[in-house]
C-alpha cells in the first residue's frame, strides 16, 4: 500500500509598503483625578521637535505622595522624583534624581513593624 504525496502550494509573495512617517506636531494634555483614597494627575506637552516634558503625581489618603518631572529630548529622559513613600532614599540612579523625606530602610522597617504588630515590641511588650 503506497501513499500519495502531498502538495503543498505557498502563498503568492505580498509586497508591503511603509506609510511615511508624519512630522511630529506640537501637542498637550492633562487631567487630575480625585476620590476618597486619594489623587493623581498628569500633565504633557510636546514642541514637534521631538522634545516632550511633563509632569506626574500621586498623593494618598494616609499622606504618601509622588511628584515625578521629566523630560525627554535628544539628551534622553531625565526625572526628578520627590516622594515620601517609605522605604525610598535620596539615591539616584542614572539621570534621575531623587529626593525623599521617608525614613530610611532600617528606620522604615522598624516603624512598619512596629505598626504592624500594634506597638508590641519583642518579648511581648510596648
Amino acid at each position: 500500500m503506497y501513499k500519495s504525496a502531498q502538495t503543498f502550494l505557498a502563498a503568492p509573495p505580498t509586497t508591503v509598503v511603509a506609510a511615511p512617517l508624519e512630522t511630529p506636531q506640537p501637542y498637550s494634555f492633562g487631567y487630575v483625578s480625585n476620590d476618597i483614597e486619594g489623587s493623581h494627575g498628569h500633565e504633557e506637552t510636546g514642541d514637534g521637535t521631538g522634545r516632550v516634558s511633563g509632569r506626574y503625581s500621586l498623593s494618598l489618603g494616609d499622606g504618601r505622595t509622588r511628584v515625578v518631572t521629566y523630560v525627554a529630548d535628544e539628551f534622553g529622559y531625565r526625572a526628578d522624583v520627590v516622594t515620601n513613600e517609605p522605604g525610598t532614599e535620596s539615591r539616584p540612579a542614572a539621570d534621575t534624581t531623587f529626593t525623599s523625606s521617608a525614613l530610611s530602610g532600617p528606620d522604615a522597617a522598624a516603624a512598619y513593624e512596629s505598626t504592624r504588630l500594634g506597638g508590641l515590641v519583642l518579648g511581648g511588650r510596648a
